[in-house]
């Protein structure tokens, strides 16, 4: 149940970064060097921020294996 709750929180701050990418004008100046390596580093940091609420939300439970009754 964890992993469907990280999800949603990995899913609105994932779509919040983009939205704010694109009210600070990134989709502007793509041909501009600086720019391109700025919107870079921010999807990089985006994508490090999401792992982090991944691993946060989740503690241990992606590494609980499922037990099997017989």
């Amino acid at each position: 149940m964890r992993e469907y709750i990280a999800a949603v929180i990995i899913i609105a701050f994932t779509s919040l970064s983009f939205w704010g990418m694109n009210q600070f004008g990134f989709q502007n100046n793509q041909h501009d060097i600086l720019w391109a390596i700025g919107a870079g580093l921010a999807i990089l940091i985006t994508l490090l921020i999401n792992v982090y609420i991944y691993f946060i939300v989740c503690k241990e439970t992606p590494w609980e294996w499922q037990k099997k009754e017989d």
